[in-house]
């Protein structure tokens, strides 16, 4: 609790349940170890020589969507000494004026811990203890081996643009990777926002393809081969046994497709844009750009709703949403309270934990969550 985050937005675990957290900002993956609560750094350098950051404090951040640190006194200057540049996510990225995010990358070959990243949104752990780096604004996925520490680049060149299926995925280039989820055959699937599409490489042969989406962005129907139905900036991924479940970002849906089959469904929301009004509010079956995903213990759909601030949960039987926590306004507050009554601010990444709790990265709050379930 004493640790600084900058901006986490995935958040991740491995089989012995410690919590992997792409910290954003920082250009950093930390590891949270559960039996001591010790953080630590597993790859990359953080940035020290940008204008230093203060800690959060336990206040409601007054927080815009046009300028997510116009709540800092140093905003100002800041904005002087930086370019903003928003990516597909909405997420506003600070690039240090005079600097290129190309010095960002580097380190392959070499200890994960002086390896530079741009920008991580995701990280996922593989059976073997492979920590895998969704480096996103290097537009690239990198390995760290979990027997020497060494980061290597297992897909993507760095080129910001789409190609390679069929061949080595470190050839192949990717578009903003931003999330991550491994299948018990060694598969890791990405999903390749700015490409729209969901991409796969198989660990063993290091081959990459698409799974899903054809590039354009828009929705065009389901029951139909996944790789031929379109998806719109998909911004997250779970599995449950041969079901890939994405979050269709900008289509407002989860879509489900079933590996076996290769056939795409829409699983939760009707693509109509979903906005928090009161505690009072229906469920509802509309979505709002949903970005996290996971599957809890009791097989229950729970999704990060980043623009109303609130954690949902899918109720399958009546095909609703329905508020699980966050009160619809960015701030923070309710740490050891109700969870409908607890402040969020842009949450972003989610995982479901073995013994039934959410982990939640709650992005411009600069924190991990947990959210125990009854």
């Amino acid at each position: 609790m004493l640790a600084c985050l900058n901006e986490p937005k995935g958040v991740a675990l491995d089989g012995h349940g410690n919590v992997y957290v792409a910290d954003s900002e920082n250009h950093v993956v930390r590891k949270i170890d559960r039996a001591t609560g010790v953080i630590s750094t597993v790859a990359g350098m953080p940035v020290h020589e940008d204008v230093d950051v203060a800690a959060p404090q336990d206040i409601a951040p007054e927080v815009t969507e046009e300028d997510p640190l116009a709540d800092d006194g140093l905003a100002e200057a800041r904005r002087s000494s930086y370019t903003q540049h928003t990516d597909l996510s909405g997420t506003v990225r600070y690039w240090a004026n005079g600097t290129s995010s190309t010095k960002r990358y580097g380190g392959d070959g070499g200890p994960a811990l002086s390896a530079r990243l741009s920008f991580p949104n995701a990280v996922a752990v593989g059976r073997e203890g492979n920590i895998y780096i969704a480096d996103t604004m290097n537009h690239r996925i990198r390995m760290v081996e979990a027997a020497t520490g060494v980061i290597s680049t297992l897909a993507g060149t760095g080129q910001a643009r789409f190609s390679g299926d069929g061949g080595p995925a470190h050839q192949a280039t990717l578009n903003e990777p931003a999330a991550l989820i491994i299948d018990e055959n060694n598969r890791l699937y990405i999903a390749d926002q700015s490409n729209h599409r969901i991409r796969v490489v198989d660990l063993n042969t290091g081959l990459i393809q698409t799974v899903a989406g054809t590039g354009a962005a828009t929705y065009d129907g389901d029951g139909k081969p996944a790789v031929d139905a379109a998806l719109a900036g998909p911004g997250g991924l779970t599995l449950v046994d041969d079901r890939l479940f994405i979050a269709d970002t900008f289509n407002g849906r989860i879509r489900c497709v079933q590996l076996s089959s290769g056939l795409i469904s829409t699983v939760a929301g009707d693509g109509t844009a979903y906005r928090y009004e009161s505690p009072s509010d229906p469920p509802s079956p509309s979505l709002s750009r949903p970005t996290g995903i996971a599957i809890d213990q009791n097989g229950d759909l729970v999704l990060t709703d980043s623009d109303n601030h609130l954690i949902r949960q899918w109720d399958w039987g009546s095909g609703v949403a329905f508020r699980l926590a966050g009160i619809g306004a960015p701030s923070y507050s309710g740490d050891d309270g109700a969870a409908n009554e607890a402040g969020l601010c842009y949450p972003f990444g989610i995982a479901a934990d073995r013994d039934g709790s959410l982990l939640v990265a709650d992005t411009f709050n600069h924190r991990i969550r947990m959210l125990a379930l009854e």
